[in-house]
């Protein structure tokens, strides 16, 4: 058998490659999986290149939506990016239903009309309190009784390569699942014409492999230890069979066969995310030996190598390279147990794949263990290396990232085997896409040409813009950045004409996700056991809600721009407020439908009587007067009583449209995550903060060291501790610890 070392046509840093040039990818760290509602989701969010996991620039506006299970649009906000990274948080409402949300974002480089670019979004739980995870993971275990007796049952092939040919010896690698997708362990035999060649039974989570030399004209099928049994795809005459042999730390053998008499040639093609790192011609009669060396792979990920005769591919494969190939982290704690409200520090130290110190940028979140979801679990290495690359629904994708599970490689390559896919779309424009959202605000003034808009928000924040020759114009997002919350857009133009109209980039984007797949990672809901809780069972978690003073009538203008157009409405209509003689009310309201104590021809107000505008939902007295009387004077016409004021009633629409001005979605206002100290802990009011810490820009030194205290909680259980890193230029890593908080002796 020949044995040829194909070594690489392209450097990996002068690649031409085909496909995704200038699209990006989006990930989205929450603190946390499980929410109460009434708590802050906090979330960073980093923005890569999709093919060198860089940090991208491209985009300068995240727009996150989450929806409910039944796909409402529950939240739609814009927060800013900066450098290719950004964090904020969603208010999780008191009206929330409970159930699983998912969390969406998008950006003007990474989601664009490329309708085959899936949607993969972050999955959470909503709960009133986290103790009711008790009876959902009870129901769960229920409902996965039932399925596993019940539910569709499937059984899958996939010979290596994508063929089997006759006489050609093949790998083939199964998968069982039932219900949506879960894995079934199976076991079973191969028949070939009613006689048993090999017994199988599942490796992991399902899928298992063995192989055979299948012949044409023989009858094959699997039968399963249940009695279910499966026919093998078809035997191919004639063609070539791919497979690899040897995957390690020096590159990937592959050989390739072909049963024909003739010679055939081929061309091998080795790409990691659209970026050609190594190809090569030759001929094969029989069999031929590849080897690709691992130096023509210089990232962690999946190589998909490409077999074609001529321009056909006839044969692909998925292979990972270079798990090694990430930022390792050290995270520990000065303890290992704690006793309520002590002061914890927690010593991180980073290094590249050599164990040298590095500068990196790290989020982190503390939080109660009790609030990590299983089914939605992910993290930045499963997202970006797994998740992001191949299709479907991923069980369990973090397990093939954990060191601690020494049969993750060989796992991880069942998946490939399994799930592995591969589009050949030569056309570079039809795969890259063209944006269709925006970083900033646009319009355009529909009558007007050349003039400026004033923009300005509730806080006063202002600003200028003004419009081309055609009348659009744009809220860059450098202004943006000024304008937190809505942004008030009013022309200047004098005369009625103008007449604003602007982009909703949230439409667009309900409109283009329409009919995308949506992949996320499954995983069981295992029972779970919280441990010694007794704080967190005592009185539920305390939420700080956002504090509002009102009146008795609630007015319904909250913002203080659309507050202040109702004000000019009242002083517009005229009425007014004295104080004469009307004890126990805020005064007489005047020129109110007729009711007035100062009447036109009655007596005039005082020179120094004050006039002062009503206010929404105050009380003030009613009078009425009429002439007639003897010698001219006026008469009481009926007797004074009180009302509560509303005012003109005015919708929001209709204000902004009576003062000529336009509403724009701004970026959602930024907060800071609470961390009390050790004065704010000596107040005897329980503390049962779940998430203990939460800070989504740690650096590192020239040494790779940073350190982040946290003071802990009442809550006495366990407390895991989720750290996700990135160096800007591809490398990332991911690590978790633990510790106990108990209760003080």
């Amino acid at each position: 058998m020949k044995r040829t070392i194909i070594t690489s046509l392209f450097a990996l840093v002068c690649m031409t490659g085909l496909g995704q040039e200038d699209s990006d990818l989006l990930y989205i760290f929450p603190s946390k999986e499980i929410y109460e509602t009434g708590e802050d989701m906090w979330f960073k969010a980093y923005l890569m290149d999709r093919q060198t996991l860089a940090l991208s620039d491209r985009s300068k506006t995240l727009y996150l939506q989450m929806r409910s299970e039944t796909g409402d649009v529950v939240w739609s906000e814009k927060y800013p990016l900066t450098d290719g990274r950004g964090d904020g948080h969603v208010y999780i409402g008191d009206k929330w239903q409970q159930g699983e949300y998912f969390i969406e974002g998008y950006t003007r480089s990474s989601f664009t009309t490329d309708s085959t670019i899936a949607i993969r979004p972050r999955r959470i739980r909503v709960v009133d309190r986290v103790t009711q995870m008790d009876s959902i993971s009870s129901e769960a275990v229920k409902q996965d009784s039932i399925q596993r007796l019940s539910a569709k049952h499937r059984f899958d092939l996939f010979p290596e390569g994508g063929n089997l040919i006759d006489g050609v010896n093949a790998v083939v690698a199964f998968k069982a699942t039932y219900g949506n997708g879960l894995p079934e362990e199976v076991s079973g035999k191969v028949i070939e014409d009613g006689h048993e060649k090999a017994a199988i039974h599942s490796i992991h989570d399902g899928m298992g492999l063995f192989t055979l030399c299948p012949h044409s004209g023989k009858d094959y099928k699997v039968v399963l230890s249940d009695g279910r049994s499966y026919p093998f795809p078809a035997i191919e005459p004639k063609g070539m069979a791919l497979r690899v042999t040897r995957n390690n730390n020096s590159g990937i053998t592959l050989l390739i066969s072909a049963p024909d008499t003739m010679t055939r040639q081929f061309t091998i093609l080795a790409k990691m995310r659209d970026i050609l790192c190594c190809s090569a011609k030759g001929t094969v009669r029989g069999q031929q030996e590849v080897k690709l060396p691992i130096d023509n792979f210089l990232m962690q990920g999946i190589v998909e190598i490409t077999l074609m005769e001529g321009n056909r591919p006839i044969a692909e494969r998925l292979v990972y390279v270079n798990p090694q190939q990430q930022l390792k982290i050290s995270a520990k704690t000065d303890r290992q147990q704690y006793n309520r409200r002590d002061e914890g520090k927690t010593t991180l130290k980073v290094t590249d794949p050599s164990e040298q110190p590095i500068k990196a940028e790290l989020a982190i979140s503390i939080f109660d263990k009790a609030y990590l979801y299983q089914p939605g679990h992910e993290n930045i290495l499963s997202h970006c290396f797994l998740s992001e690359e191949i299709r479907g629904n991923i069980f369990n994708p973090t397990y093939y990232f954990d060191d601690q599970n020494e049969d993750r490689l060989q796992a991880l390559d069942l998946l490939l085997m399994t799930q592995g896919w591969r589009r050949y779309v030569w056309d570079r424009e039809l795969a890259q896409g063209t944006p269709i959202i925006t970083d900033g605000v646009k319009g355009k003034d529909l009558k007007e040409r050349w003039q400026y808009i004033q923009t300005f928000t509730p806080q006063s924040d202002t600003c200028m813009v003004m419009t081309d020759s055609l009348g659009r114009f744009e809220i860059n997002p450098i202004l943006m950045k000024n304008l937190w919350g809505n942004i008030y857009l009013k022309p200047l133009v004098k005369s009625p004409k103008a007449r604003l109209s602007l982009v909703s980039p949230f439409d667009t984007i309900n409109c283009y996700q329409q009919g995308r797949p949506r992949y996320l990672p499954q995983h069981y809901i295992f029972k779970t056991a919280h441990g010694e809780r007794n704080i967190t069972n005592g009185f539920g978690t305390v939420v700080l809600k956002d504090v509002y003073v009102m009146a008795k009538h609630q007015s319904p203008y909250r913002d203080k721009v659309i507050g202040s157009l109702d004000s000019l409405a009242i002083l517009a209509s005229g009425e007014w407020v004295c104080d004469c003689h009307a004890d126990g009310t805020s005064g007489y309201l005047n020129d109110y439908h007729g009711y007035s104590h100062h009447p036109v021809g009655y007596y005039p107000p005082k020179p120094d009587l004050k006039r002062r505008l009503p206010k929404r939902g105050e009380t003030y007295r009613l009078i009425k007067y009429e002439p007639g009387g003897p010698n001219g004077k006026w008469m009481l016409k009926m007797d004074p009583f009180n009302i509560v004021y509303s005012g003109p009633q005015y919708t929001e629409e209709e204000l902004l449209k009576k003062y000529g001005m336009w509403k724009a979605q701004g970026y959602y206002p930024k907060r800071e995550f609470y961390e009390p100290d050790s004065i704010d802990l000596m107040t005897p009011t329980p503390d049962a903060r779940n998430t203990l810490q939460w800070k989504p820009a740690v650096l590192t030194d020239e040494n790779g060291n940073a350190e982040v205290p946290f003071m802990a909680s009442d809550v006495n259980t366990e407390f895991i501790g989720i750290v996700e890193a990135i160096d800007g230029s591809g490398l990332l890593g991911y690590q978790t610890f633990t510790f106990r908080v108990i209760k003080n002796k």
